[in-house]
């Protein structure tokens, strides 16, 4: 369903048209209706015939007209497909006029027409001047070329006429999203209105921009992160199952008041859309004639149906002159739902002497970007490719610009404004051509530079570690990963580090990684380690612990950490996740114990595993976690374990290979 902003100074009949063609009053407030001016937004729809017969129905939104109700005129047009512009031929072109035309471009609204009202007023050399004034306001907007209607709303013949015109108009502007919109976007409603109807329960409306809901589809309410369930949806007086976007939209909700779900908060797909308190962001400063924008300058910031203070600061590291675009990163007083691609508008602060005055516009690059370092070339060159590039150049720069973090898919789907179809083709692409690299397990996004930062941050970490700690053999990988930081999965760590061990960087010394040409300064005698191996052979799958073993064995705590580390580099002993140790051949008895325990069994549950080891929960669990690492085992959503289906097969192999040396024997 198309969605129309119906815009244009006070009392130029904006609610008059409204009802002329649809027959509503959108002016429901008693205090509108003797005022006789809009006050919040009104909504409408209107059915138009098509060619083939049939018709569409289009939303009207009418919006506010005093400069007093800008913030309104805005919350309505966020998510508007076109504007009527309407201009009174009496008047002319009005300030708020052209405030209401200069906000829809700064949102990035691209369509629209421009009628003349209250016509019966004037005669034809006034309209002729009122044309002349209209396409000075249009000219350089996406308005200059469309089309200017006319009318009264005193005169049916014209209104016919007009409805006419709208109905070409729409059919136009369905055949451009047809063939130009993505649908495959997660939804997305910011609420304009909530409210409560007897037996019903909550209700909001909004303009969804995109993406799917269904009756008994939970959503997420935004910023809170509450879950709530869709219990009916309507559009303009019509229930439906299931609604597509873009469009109007009525929302019924279930157990959730209205305060909950008030005035700016959005609805939508579950952990679709981020909740963040900064955004980098191409900003248009309205001009010429206008004072520019200093390096950092507070502001208030009206983003889909809300409006916070914010601070924004010039990623140039230069002033902002009037009538130009720059690269920004807004950092907002509260955090807001905000989608990639949503276009916001900025106005004068309450601290600002311009305080209330549309200054800008602009449109979200990078919805949860990092700090930046004030003229990075490499930094606004990603922003550059987010704003003009097409679909690999952005993902790949959105890649970048998370550094050494990287990006998850379902960060990148966050953060992206592309359809998630061409997102998937995009990241496809990048990946086989090798600008970018999946790492770990859930698969993280790293682009080759970032990649060779984390490199060198593996090696430091292990040069820092062999200096802090010149008695062992080499650093373990849980604790490598530990230090590079826990937002990379521990698997990718490890893929990073084989990447150096291949090219000869680090040495893979057993289960440790040492610098290449490391030797550690305490010396690790052989009656050392046969000490501690026959200690830990004799208690099984019951070790004592690190502290327990020093005192039994007689030796410091330093030389029992290197005898340990030795013999786990001479493949005579494992260590279990945390800081107990076993044998390697008590290790491969108790897992051939579990495998021929366990082969034909879908699961097992730890319990049974206890059960079959004789294990206290002390030492179960660190061992049960050495059979998921070693990929003996793997766990299922429940929390069982079942036997991988290679680790049974190579116990089949050895246990053949037994059975047949038994037999010569």
């Amino acid at each position: 369903m198309l969605t129309l902003g119906v815009a244009g100074h006070v009392d130029h009949g904006k609610t008059s048209l409204v009802r002329a063609l649809t027959g509503i009053e959108t002016d429901r407030l008693p205090e509108e209706q003797r005022r006789g001016i809009s006050i919040e937004l009104g909504f409408a729809w209107l059915d138009l015939p098509c060619a083939d017969g049939t018709s569409t129905r289009l939303a009207l939104v009418d919006m506010p007209g005093h400069e007093r109700f800008v913030r309104r005129m805005i919350s309505g047009a966020a998510g508007i497909d076109a504007v009527l512009l309407i201009v009174a031929a009496d008047e002319g072109v009005m300030p708020q006029g052209r405030e209401h035309l200069a906000i829809c471009r700064l949102l990035g609204v691209r369509r629209g027409a421009v009628v003349l009202t209250k016509a019966d007023l004037v005669d034809d050399e006034m309209l002729e001047l009122v044309r002349e004034d209209v396409a000075g306001l249009t000219e350089g907007t996406f308005l200059a070329e469309a089309p200017v209607w006319t009318c009264s709303v005193r005169d049916p013949a014209s209104i016919a006429a007009l409805q006419r015109q709208l109905s070409a108009f729409a059919a136009d502007l369905q055949l451009e999203h047809a063939t130009a919109l993505g649908h495959d976007r997660p939804f997305r409603l910011a609420v304009d209105r909530a409210f409560t109807l007897h037996g019903r329960g909550t209700i909001v409306t909004g303009t969804a921009t995109g993406g799917e809901v269904q009756v008994e589809q939970q959503l997420q309410v935004l910023p809170s992160g509450q879950l709530v369930r869709v219990r009916g949806l309507e559009q303009q007086g019509q229930a439906f199952a299931t609604v597509r976007g873009p469009g109007r939209l009525a929302i019924n909700l279930a157990a959730v008041s209205v305060d909950e779900v008030a005035l700016g908060t959005v609805l939508a797909t579950e952990g679709s859309l981020p909740v963040t308190d900064r955004i980098d962001a191409l900003l248009h400063l309205l001009g010429p004639g206008r004072d520019e924008l200093p390096l950092r300058r507070r502001a208030m910031l009206h983003v889909g149906t809300t409006q916070v203070e914010g601070t924004i600061v010039q990623l140039t590291g230069e002033p902002q002159l009037s009538g130009t675009d720059a690269l920004v990163q807004v950092h907002l007083d509260r955090k807001l739902p905000i989608a990639p691609g949503e276009g916001f508008v900025v106005r004068g602060s309450q601290a600002d002497p311009r305080n209330g005055q549309t200054l800008a516009g602009g449109r979200v690059l990078h919805p949860v970007p990092r700090r930046h370092k004030l003229g990075d070339p490499e930094m606004l060159a990603a922003l550059t490719e987010l704003a003009q590039g097409g679909p690999e150049a952005q993902v790949a720069a959105l890649v970048e610009l998370s550094g050494v973090r990287g990006e998850t898919e379902a960060s990148l789907a966050q953060s992206s404004a592309l359809p998630l179809s061409v997102l998937a083709r995009a990241l496809r692409q990048l990946l086989a051509s090798g600008r970018l690299r999946k790492l770990g397990s859930p698969p993280r996004l790293l682009a080759p530079p970032a990649l060779a930062v984390l490199e060198e941050r593996i090696l430091s970490i292990i040069q820092a570690f062999h200096a802090q700690s010149p008695h062992r053999t080499g650093i373990e990988p849980d604790q490598l990963h530990r230090l590079v930081g826990g937002w990379l999965d521990a698997s990718a760590v490890g893929q990073v580090a084989a990447g150096l061990v291949k090219r000869g960087r680090l040495e893979a010394r057993g289960a440790v990684l040492a610098d290449i040409g490391f030797q550690p300064k305490v010396a690790v005698t052989a009656q050392a380690i046969d000490a501690a191996v026959l200690a830990l052979a004799s208690a099984g799958l019951t070790p004592p612990s690190q502290a327990e073993l020093a005192e039994q064995l007689s030796v410091d705590a330093r030389e029992l950490a290197a005898s340990l580390q030795a013999g786990q580099a001479a493949g005579r002993l494992v260590r279990l996740p945390g800081e107990d140790w076993i044998t390697t051949e008590v290790a491969r008895e108790a897992i051939d114990r579990v495998i021929e325990h366990f082969a034909d069994r879908a699961s097992f549950t730890t319990g049974e595993l206890k059960e079959l080891l004789g294990l206290t929960r002390k030492y179960l669990i660190p061992f049960a976690e050495y059979l998921d690492a070693e990929r003996i085992t793997v766990r299922d959503l429940s929390g069982n374990r079942r036997i991988r289906d290679k680790a049974r097969d190579a116990w089949r192999i050895r246990s053949a290979e037994k059975g047949e040396q038994g037999a010569e024997s």
